[in-house]
This record gives structure tokens, C-alpha cells and sequence, in this order.
């Protein structure tokens, strides 16, 4: 199967990448970030150049460059058979509206534009349980709620799931739309567990948790994650478009999550947490996902939320991430 990941310099991307290439798969990445700790199989040796195609194997091509510029490299997406756009916009925090639309909006359109184009037959996108904004305390499932984002990151997801929609109405290709709860992993270099760590780094006697510690939030291992996009478009019978809640079949407090990072972490630190019911202005509280549409396809997720945090703390931990 030939492939093309955007974002595959990203976490997700580049562990989706890697578990591509193990499968014996031909990837085209696309990414306008280098990050060599995170490009799958990069030889240091090798020095890759930007604005270019750069061959890093016999079947991984790494194309460094935005992908609203997508259409200059137009002669590599030849005979792809499924597209899985990952690149967006990432900062929730602090967000600049213009950069998100550039890189979440604008670039969705270039990809889109690139699969009519060269008419390729499949895209799984990546899109986001935030959109769902502040819902009841209860669990989401996909059709019986209203989309209420409430940050521009989940905002430009919201406009991606619905041009997705038209384009493949109006095209005929067929498109898998997960929402993703919160993934958690090897590669991750944000997020709460991370910064928890260097909170940790800075003062081990006493860690700062944003928010009153009630947060109620479902995380999953990438690994997962990866399987789910890989595995579920190959059996799901999916004829046009399809969206799925992925996350776990569980939840964890924040307050509680702060613990096990602790105790991962070998700290016997006290926890202050700085009130109010959320972190920062764009978060969601509580979210609660329904996971049984995916699940009836056969998927399931091998590690618990804690198995999860817990991972994701020792390979922060042993790929010195975080030199305590």
C-alpha cells in the first residue's frame, strides 16, 4: 500500500509513520517541521534539505515543507492509495486564530484538492473530541449531540469534518473522521503529563495541577491510537464517510492523573492546584467519549488510561526528556 502522512514529523504522525513502514507499507511524509528524534528512521548521517524531497528509505520519502505548498510536489502522489492527514495547527494554548486557519483550514483544502486531483480512493483524518465543547457530565456519542467548540484548535476541526464532507459528496472518495480523546505516548513532547514533569524538574517537594483537579478526561496510548487508524478503515465497510470517538474505555480525574505521574515519576511531591473547573480559556472540563461505535468493529485498546500516563512518564523519563 502506497501512503501519504501530513504531520508525520508530528507525535502522532511519525509513530503512525513508523508502524507503516514496520507493515511494509510505502510512505510519502509531508511536514513543515524537521525534528530528527522524531522522523522515522532518520539517519543522522543524512542531512535533509527544506523545500525538497528527501528519501530517507528504499520506501519512506520525507517532503519538508507546509503543506498549503502540497501542490508543487504534485508528481509524488502518484498511485497513493489512502492519504491520513495529520498536520494542524497545534497550539490550544494561547492560540493565534490566522495561524490556526493557515495551517488547520487552508491546508485541509490543499490536501483535499491534491486527493481529487490524483484521485485517491481513501483519507482517515484526524480531527478532535473538543469539538464537542462543554457538554453534560456523561458520556458523547458521535450523532446525539450538538458540536459547541469553544477554542479555535477545535473550531478549524469543526470546518475540516464538514468540507470533508462536501468534497467527498461531491468527489467520490471515501473519508474516516476520528475524534480523538486525549493521546499520550512515546514522542510526546506537551500535554499535561510533560508538563507535570517539569514542574517535578523545577520543584520536586510540590507540583502545580492547572485548574481544581476535577477535570474528567479519557487518554490513550498512541500506539492505540495508530492501531485504530491503520486497522479500522481496513474492516469497517465504511461505502463513503464515517466518524468515530477513539479514546479509552475509561477516565481519569486530572487530580488523579497528577498522582500517578508522581508516583511514576518516584517523587514525593504535594500537589497545589490553582481552582476553577478548567485550565486554561478553551478547555473542556469533562470529556466523556462513547467508544462503542469503534469498538463494534473489532478495535479495542490494549493499555488502560493509567498504563497509558504510566508509559508515556518512563519514555519521557529514559529518553531524557527531563534530566532530574
Amino acid at each position: 500500500m502506497r501512503c501519504v502522512v501530513t504531520g508525520c514529523c508530528g507525535f502522532i504522525g511519525s509513530n503512525l509513520t513508523r508502524e507503516l513502514l514496520k507493515a511494509g507499507h510505502e510512505v510519502v511524509g509531508i511536514d513543515k517541521v524537521f525534528d530528527e528524534k522524531r522522523l522515522p528512521f532518520y539517519d543522522k548521517s543524512f542531512k535533509p534539505y527544506q523545500y525538497s524531497v528527501n528519501r530517507i528509505t528504499r520506501k519512506f520519502i520525507f517532503i519538508w515543507d507546509d503543506i498549503n505548498n502540497v501542490r508543487s510536489y504534485h508528481y509524488e502522489f502518484n498511485d497513493v492509495d489512502v492519504v491520513y492527514h495529520l498536520a494542524a495547527y497545534t497550539p490550544i494554548r494561547d492560540e493565534d486564530v490566522h495561524d490556526n486557519i493557515h495551517d488547520t483550514v487552508k491546508g485541509t483544502f490543499a490536501i483535499l484538492d491534491m486527493i481529487v486531483d490524483k484521485e485517491i480512493p481513501n483519507l482517515v483524518f484526524a480531527s478532535t473530541s473538543s469539538i464537542y465543547g462543554d457538554q453534560e457530565y456523561k458520556p458523547i456519542k458521535e450523532d446525539e449531540v450538538g458540536i459547541y467548540p469553544i477554542s479555535h484548535y477545535a473550531a478549524g476541526k469543526v470546518a475540516n469534518e464538514a468540507y470533508i464532507h462536501s468534497y467527498c459528496n461531491h468527489n467520490n472518495f471515501k473519508a474516516w473522521m476520528f475524534r480523538f480523546a486525549n493521546v499520550t505516548g512515546a514522542g510526546q513532547n506537551r500535554g499535561v503529563i510533560y508538563d507535570l514533569l517539569k514542574k517535578l524538574k523545577e520543584n520536586p517537594k510540590e507540583v502545580e495541577v492547572l485548574g481544581n483537579g476535577k477535570q474528567s478526561k479519557s487518554f490513550f496510548d498512541v500506539l492505540d491510537c495508530v492501531d485504530a487508524l491503520i486497522t479500522v478503515p481496513a474492516f469497517d465497510g465504511n461505502k463513503s464517510i464515517v466518524v468515530y470517538n477513539l479514546g479509552n474505555t475509561m477516565n481519569i480525574t486530572i487530580g488523579e492523573l497528577a498522582k500517578v505521574v508522581i508516583d511514576e515519576a518516584g517523587y514525593d511531591a504535594r500537589i497545589k492546584y490553582t481552582g476553577g473547573d478548567r485550565g486554561w480559556v478553551g478547555d473542556t472540563p469533562h470529556t466523556i467519549l462513547n467508544i462503542d461505535k469503534v469498538l463494534a468493529t473489532g478495535w479495542k485498546p490494549k493499555y488502560t488510561c493509567e498504563q497509558a500516563i504510566r508509559r508515556t512518564v518512563r519514555w519521557l523519563l529514559e529518553n531524557d526528556m527531563f534530566k532530574m
